[in-house]
Formats: C-alpha cells, sequence, structure tokens
C-alpha cells in the first residue's frame, strides 16, 4: 500500500491556517470560501490545534456562542494527532478511525507537509483497487 506522501505530492501540500487569536467567524468564513472542513491553527509558528466543522457545531452552534466574539483558540481541538509521510493509507485510516478525525496533518519532524481528508485516502484506495482489477482482468484476458 502507498504512503500518504504519495497523496500530498499528488494533490498538493497547502494548508490553511489561522491565527488562534482569530475569531470563529473569521475561521468558518474562510472555510465557506473554500470549500474545506478544517484549518490548523497556529501559534506563533507552531501548530497549536485544529478548528473543523464539527467542532463549530458543537462548541459554538449547539452552545450559542457567539462566533464573532470567539477566539478559535477557545474552541480548537488539541493536541493535534498528526501522521508521518511513510505512513500507509490504511495506517492513516486506521489512525481516523480510532480518533474519530475527518482531517490529518502530514509531518515531517517540525515540517508541515500537508493535510488528508478521510476523502483523499478512500480516493486513494479506490484507484488502487481500481488498478488491481485493470490488471487482473488483463491477465485473465491476455492482453498485456
Amino acid at each position: 500500500m502507498k504512503p500518504v506522501s504519495d497523496i500530498i505530492a499528488e494533490k498538493g501540500g497547502m494548508v490553511l491556517c489561522v491565527d488562534e487569536n482569530e475569531s470563529v467567524f473569521d475561521a468558518i468564513s474562510l472555510m465557506a470560501d473554500v470549500n474545506i472542513g478544517a484549518v490548523l491553527v497556529k501559534r506563533h509558528d507552531t501548530i497549536a490545534g485544529i478548528f473543523t466543522e464539527r467542532d463549530y457545531l458543537q462548541k459554538i452552534a449547539l452552545k450559542s456562542r457567539s462566533s464573532r466574539e470567539t477566539t478559535v483558540k477557545d474552541v480548537m481541538s488539541s493536541p493535534v494527532i498528526s501522521a508521518r509521510p511513510d505512513d500507509t493509507v490504511a495506517d492513516c485510516m486506521e489512525v481516523m478511525t480510532n480518533c474519530r478525525c475527518r482531517h490529518l496533518p502530514i509531518v515531517d519532524g517540525d515540517q508541515l507537509l500537508g493535510i488528508v481528508s478521510i476523502g483523499d485516502l478512500v480516493k486513494s484506495l479506490v484507484e488502487d483497487k481500481q488498478s488491481e482489477i485493470d490488471q487482473l482482468s488483463h491477465y485473465i484476458t491476455g492482453s498485456y
């Protein structure tokens, strides 16, 4: 099974981040503008947490808090669970299943390489299975 670094190489390593002192409103506006479900939260130059749609629903909307008056650091998930670039897609899916998260930053030492979603991992698995099917079909029919 391929390493998750292959997914990062295909999709690119751009990760949107917000400062921990930004308002939740600013964070969800950014997320809506680019149609993503999570942003990393930075404290100076380090990852302090992650803010997701689930955080918004559970910690803002359901508690009737003001998204304009609440800072991201007050509702982010921390510490951030991450994976290494040499972890396999299966390894990452297991981590995401166990932690019940849908976004996983890929980190090599102190360097943030990118972020993968559960959708990225499923897409990779489907592509791998389709490739296996194609190879087996060619083998069976004798058309290499």
